[in-house]
């Protein structure tokens, strides 16, 4: 408001002196050339006098008397015409020296006139040859009293208006202000709820400016607040969880062999190690998340085929496949261009991907692997035949320790840890390509990733 206000006053002065001084000089000019314009239709009648008499002697009396009144009737001005202080004019006559020999008002005959000012505003009087005088009109004192007057109407006016207009602004102004303050108010509390840990509040505004633009960004970043709140609290639940049976296990087999319930042999010690070694691969897929989610997941790019690596994966999952009668299968591509990246991550993926497949394809099932050209990318796919996921899961199914059947395949029954997809996601995104997964119902999953094609230029200018 106080904003409004200063605009207001600044304006409404500046408009003010704007005002003032065009109406004066405007007032000036029209006075002047009045003036000018009487001095030029009087110049001949008193050269004319002049020259009859030979001299100004008498001048004074025939511009206050009748000859003043014919004088200006044959100005056009008509005959019995005021008279020069009721036309608001004031005639000074001087001759060649510069001395008054007529005034009007009275009060300067004889008085010598400045040479400038005849130079600048007097009209000179001429015989024909030579000059003889100089007139001079202005306006005489109650002509400039009423021009005063005048002006402070003017002044007046302007002023009233200004006044106006400013409570008008202001009254105005206050509403803008209070629509704006408003819902200001609103943001600044909700975000101070936020702030103390409240991520339910929400800001409502309808105003369609960029303050409800403001609510709308506000009311989003709220629901991604409460989403990652709610993932970190479940992250943490889902950590103690996957953490509790192997740390419980190991707790429970050292207690054993210190009290000498279980002898000191290689028996005694594998289940320790294997759940040692669950929890080291727990450990290891959160660091690469965190490195990932940071931005600092380091990364070897190289000039990669993929239809190659694919094959050399597969090859190393057929023992443990053939073993419960799962067919495996690879349907490569013809000459797939190579891409850039780094080929242990990609493996990793590949190894993420087979494994889980592997895992839910029943005893005698099938697993294939298919690789394809799309666009500018190689597409990698692996289909299994095993249950499949449900829709509503797959849009979840690449969340940390997210699982279609939460009963099934916990770390601690050798199982996944949860965050292996989690985890390939972050390295194919890394890598600027995209993973997804369908699944269509009865036939299987079907768990896919692409990479950009190597650029031609070389591999200086990737990655």
């Amino acid at each position: 408001m106080l904003a409004f206000l200063v605009v207001i006053v600044a304006g409404g002065l500046l408009a003010t002196w704007l005002a003032r001084r065009t109406v004066a000089s405007q007032f000036a000019l029209y006075t002047t050339t009045g003036g000018q314009r009487l001095a030029q239709g009087l110049a001949p009648d008193l050269a004319t006098y002049y020259v009859e008499r030979g001299s100004w002697e008498g001048v004074t009396e025939v511009l206050s008397s009748r000859g003043g009144h014919e004088m200006m009737g044959n100005m056009g001005m008509g005959i019995g015409g005021p008279m020069w202080s009721m036309m608001g004019y004031r005639v000074l006559v001087s001759d060649t020296d510069g001395r008054v020999v007529a005034d009007t008002g009275g009060d300067m005959a004889g008085t010598q006139l400045d040479t400038d000012v005849l130079q600048e505003n007097g009209t000179f009087i001429t015989d024909g040859e030579e000059v003889i005088g100089a007139l001079l009109v202005t306006a005489d004192v109650q002509a400039e009293e009423q021009g005063e007057r005048f002006l402070g109407v003017i002044n007046q006016a302007i002023l009233s208006s200004v006044f106006l207009a400013g409570a008008l602004a202001l009254v105005f102004g206050g509403l803008i202000v209070w629509r704006v303050v408003r819902p200001l108010k609103s943001l600044t509390m909700a975000a101070s709820a936020v702030a103390a840990g409240d991520l339910s509040q929400r800001v409502s505004v309808a105003s369609g400016d960029e303050i409800s633009d403001l609510a709308d960004a506000f009311n989003r970043m709220a629901v991604q607040l409460g989403r990652a709140e709610a993932l970190r609290q479940q992250l943490t639940a889902d950590i103690a969880h996957e953490l509790r049976t192997p740390i419980t296990v190991i707790q429970g087999n050292i207690e054993a062999l210190q009290d000498g319930i279980f002898p000191l042999t290689q028996e005694a010690l594998e289940p320790i190690l294997d759940k040692t070694l669950l929890l080291r691969r727990l450990v290891e897929d959160l660091r690469q998340l965190a490195l990932a989610e940071s931005g600092q997941l380091s990364l070897i790019p190289e000039s990669l085929d993929l239809g190659l690596l694919a094959a050399q994966t597969l090859d190393a999952f057929r023992p443990p496949a053939e073993a419960r009668g799962v067919k495996l299968s690879i349907a490569p591509a013809d000459s797939l261009p190579l891409v850039r990246a780094d080929r242990q991550r990609v493996q990793q993926v590949l190894d993420n991907l087979l494994s889980n497949a592997l895992r839910y394809t029943p005893d005698g099932g099938c697993i294939a692997v298919g690789l394809a050209r799309e666009n500018e990318s190689i597409r990698v796919s692996v289909t299994d035949t095993g249950p499949g996921i449900p829709a509503e899961a797959l849009s979840n199914v690449f969340e940390r320790f997210y699982r279609a059947d939460q009963g099934r395949a916990r770390l601690s029954d050798g199982g996944g840890s949860g965050l292996g997809l989690a985890v390939a996601r972050s390295i194919i995104e890394a890598h600027g390509g995209r993973i997804g997964a369908h699944s269509p119902p009865g036939q299987g999953a079907t768990f896919w990733f692409s990479l950009p094609v190597e650029p031609p230029e070389g591999p200086d200018t990737f990655l």
